[in-house]
């Protein structure tokens, strides 16, 4: 068993040797022309024998990246006829809008030519299982994440589908923090968005209403909205009711951190029923929250573009959907309930742990977070950059920057990813199925309360 393993082993440092040299030469990092190390050198750079080294580098020389000179050396091969390196790249559709990821992709292709992604853009809808099934089976290379993709890694205990990555000194801390399990990084963040207030400021200066908007509670805000509100022309606020990335910021801002000691739920549950009941309000507030058109977690844009809606809770990542609307809109922070506290959203990247290119899969990872990338991001986007200091490239043309998104960006301290209620996946999704029966009126409070502590209940089994 233990000569098996050693085997395996030494088959697999073998790989590693392989995969880095070539990309090295990929990459240019090794130019043409020059001599590697010698066989002795390698041997003790990438802890093989010389038997493993010589197999490693005939390989190497079959690509035709090198030349071996007999009782020379090792040559980098000039013209290279390489095959390029094919990195399968699964991403959420919306990161078309989110991050420009086409225009991204473009460029890396432009830096690391001998490197083809093959992108494929994946449905919100049961995104997980569908990463999961195509790593799985070994489809993927590199994946985004989401938080709430990958708290379904950890709640399903499968993130040794990922491979782990160190962490990069240059991104905000409180990105790579939520990122982390068991002490390692497992997705690398490159760009992230809090919750907003997105409003249009015409519909506010029609009414004479103060600008610019900034509502310090809930209460503030709806009634503002009821007077945004025009009769069969547009209602006062919206969000997606069915986004999982919208409603839990209710249950943030009540103060809610579930702690499952000793069988007491009772302060936990308190929590939820107070911010499941103002979204309640919200969704009952008179002549103010368009119920009835709740179809997609895209559908609060949609409207605010037709100018159905005034002010909408949102993303910024959302906000690349009113590119070109040509509506004079503004950003604030999110009014507060008990505590202030909004959801900070973040993309990542991870890598398959069943990549055989795990050395290419890390080039793009690395892409994304260079100076190249992130201003692009900074510049073609809403969303913020996640290496601190990234330059501002300026101006683009024809994207309309809102007048307050800079405050956002300095509203740090308030934002707080959905993991500090300390529920998992599961009980978030058992708490939203009891939340839609009581918000469509189908449950009293004290049912729903019963049903929550049922839920809590059961992290104690």
């Amino acid at each position: 068993m233990s000569e098996q393993r050693n085997r395996k082993n030494s088959r697999s440092r073998m790989e590693h040797m392989i995969a880095t040299l070539r990309m090295d030469i990929i990459t240019n990092k090794r130019k043409e022309g020059q001599f590697l190390p010698s066989e002795r050198e390698l041997a003790k750079q990438f802890h093989l024998s010389n038997k493993l080294v010589r197999l490693a580098l005939e390989q190497l020389a079959a690509e035709g990246l090198i030349v071996k000179i007999p009782r020379v050396g090792n040559k980098i091969a000039e013209s290279s006829p390489a095959k390029p390196v094919h990195v399968r790249f699964g991403y959420h559709s919306s990161l078309g809008y989110d991050a420009e990821i086409e225009q991204l992709l473009a460029a890396f292709h432009k830096r690391y030519p001998g490197i083809v992604i093959q992108p494929l853009q994946l449905s919100y809808d049961n995104y997980e299982h569908t990463v999961i099934e195509y790593m799985e089976s070994g489809l993927l290379d590199v994946i985004t994440m989401n938080f709430s993709n990958f708290n379904h890694f950890v709640t399903e205990k499968i993130t040794g589908l990922l491979h782990p990555m160190d962490e990069n000194p240059a991104v905000y801390p409180l990105l790579t923090t939520a990122f982390q399990h068991e002490g390692r990084l497992m997705v690398q963040p490159f760009i992230f968005s809090p919750l907003v207030i997105c409003y249009n400021r015409r519909h506010l200066q029609e009414l004479q209403l103060e600008l610019p908007l900034q509502p310090r509670s809930w209460e503030e805000l709806l009634h503002i909205a009821s007077r945004l509100t025009v009769e069969n022309s547009r209602f006062g606020f919206y969000y997606s009711l069915h986004s999982r990335n919208r409603w839990p910021v209710f249950l943030l801002q009540s103060g809610l951190k579930f702690h499952a000691e000793a069988g007491r739920f009772e302060e936990a549950v308190e929590r939820i029923i107070e911010g499941l009941n103002l979204c309640r309000e919200i969704i009952y507030a008179p002549n103010t929250f368009p119920i009835f058109l709740s179809e997609s977690d895209a559908d609060a844009e949609q409207l605010f573009v037709q100018e159905k809606v005034s002010v909408i809770m949102t993303s910024l990542f959302a906000m690349n959907r009113l590119k070109g609307s040509g509506i004079p809109f503004d950003v604030a922070p999110l009014p507060v309930l008990r505590e202030n506290k909004t959801i900070l959203l973040s993309i990542g990247l991870a890598i398959s742990n069943k990549s055989e290119v795990k050395a290419a899969a890390l080039k793009l990872v690395e892409f994304f977070l260079s100076m190249d990338a992130q201003s692009l991001i900074k510049q073609n986007t809403y969303g913020f950059p996640a290496v601190l200091d990234t330059p501002d490239p300026g101006q683009s043309e024809g994207l309309y920057r809102p007048p307050h998104i800079g405050e956002i960006l300095g509203n740090q301290p308030a934002y707080h990813v959905f993991q500090e209620l300390n529920l998992n996946q599961n009980e978030i999704n058992a708490i939203y199925r009891e939340a839609r029966m009581y918000w469509a009126k189908l449950l009293t409070e004290e049912e729903l309360r019963d049903r929550i502590s049922a839920i809590l209940s059961k992290r104690g089994e």
